[in-house]
């Protein structure tokens, strides 16, 4: 069996990482960085561009020249001849309307993130995964590690923080407040998954 047939061998599993937006996309880069290190990806410098195998580009789609710059990326990216992955905010919120718009790149989710090698293994084997179907991924969260433990999330202007275990409760003091909060958000404005509600 050839090498080719068994997978990437480790020599060809180097991934050029681009990270776009805002500082929850550096953190998030840092996470996929991680992953895909302890699963033996080798991360190319920004200036070595012709040592990456794959290239990986964390979107952002927070406002329409973000989106516009994270295509362009994609696109440049693309003219490379090499795969590209897009993950991230643009990624999340588009899914598979992103994917048929820009075929050049196979999209992922953040439910891909823990699996991030395997995808991209399958990526440089030529494998093509239907993209995600976005959904709604807003639900309220404690602003702050303490509250997670003490109480739930403060509302400023809205009252005390509501008590552990009261899911009603922090749901009606939120809709009393006219948003809700993104789950992984990066920003009050919802690029995590939808657009808060004021």
């Amino acid at each position: 069996m050839s090498s080719t047939e068994r997978g990437p061998t480790a020599a060809s599993r180097t991934v050029r990482l681009v990270t776009l937006g805002c500082a929850r996309n550096e953190v998030d880069s840092e996470e996929l960085a991680a992953r895909l290190e302890s699963a033996g990806w080798t991360l190319a410098d920004d200036e070595d561009d012709d040592g990456a195998s794959v290239v990986l580009v964390n979107t952002c789609g927070f406002i329409q020249a973000a989106k516009e710059d994270s295509i362009s990326e994609i696109l440049s990216a693309a003219q490379s001849g090499r795969p590209v992955v897009a993950a991230g905010c643009l990624a999340e919120r588009y899914g598979a309307e992103l994917a048929d718009a820009l075929p050049e790149a196979e999209v992922i989710s953040f439910d891909d993130y823990a699996a991030v090698a395997e995808r991209l293994d399958g990526v440089l084997a030529g494998e093509r995964r239907p993209a995600h179907t976005p959904r709604d991924r807003r639900r309220l969260l404690p602003l702050a590690p303490a509250d997670r433990q003490t109480g739930g999330p403060y509302i400023p202007g809205h009252g005390s923080p509501a008590p552990v275990g009261s899911t009603g409760s922090i749901t009606a003091a939120a809709e009393r407040a006219g948003f809700l909060l993104p789950a992984r958000g990066c920003c009050a404005a919802g690029c995590r998954g939808g657009s808060p509600r004021r």
